[in-house]
């Protein structure tokens, strides 16, 4: 009896596994059915975790350093929405492709933010605006590209997710910008 139960669940998984595979949906653990799928979900996460890192880092310095408390508000929502995206795509990457990874700094955005902190409370906060809106429309612009491209749903909402929120903020920055320093072009 027992055996014939454990063929009759392995012939499930099997089903299953077909099933998958034939409808292009990838398990919640298992990796996507297409190799070249496969290969851009791991390049997308490893990509966006370096680039929420970098977010981070920003908005860390942007927490002590910005004089509007609304600015130091969002810098807070930036730095904790994003580590918490950063755990997310860690996760799938250690269940969905057996992949431990972690953030990968460049030489040149380490100094280009070192400079940056050096700058007055005023100057940092037009510069870190700025930086930031030029950050999100790169984050955007992979977003995209992912709605379409991922075949995990888990990976698809979270692409949703961050176009919505950074345009959002996108939006709130140009606001503040024009606002507080009279800089006041919307390209969004």
């Amino acid at each position: 009896m027992r055996t014939f139960l454990t063929s009759q669940l392995r012939l499930m998984w099997q089903a299953l596994a077909l099933l998958l595979v034939l409808t292009g949906t990838a398990s919640a653990a298992a990796p996507a059915p297409e190799p070249a799928t496969a290969r851009y979900e791991v390049d997308f996460m490893q990509d966006m975790i370096d680039h929420h890192a970098m977010a981070t880092m920003m908005a860390t310095t942007c927490e002590s350093k910005a004089v509007h408390a609304e600015l130091r508000e969002l810098c807070t929502d930036i730095r904790m929405s994003q580590q918490q995206e950063i755990a997310q795509m860690q996760g799938w990457l250690q269940s969905w492709y057996g992949i431990r990874y972690q953030p990968q700094m460049k030489p040149g955005d380490m100094r280009r933010m070192e400079r940056m902190a050096q700058l007055p409370p005023a100057e940092y906060e037009v510069e870190f605006m700025q930086s930031m809106i030029r950050h999100h429309r790169i984050a955007i612009r992979r977003a995209s590209v992912c709605l379409d491209r991922a075949a995990h749903p888990e990976l698809a909402n979270l692409c949703a997710d961050i176009i919505q929120v950074q345009l959002d903020e996108i939006r709130m920055m140009e606001s503040w910008l024009c606002q507080w320093y009279g800089i006041c072009r919307r390209s969004s």
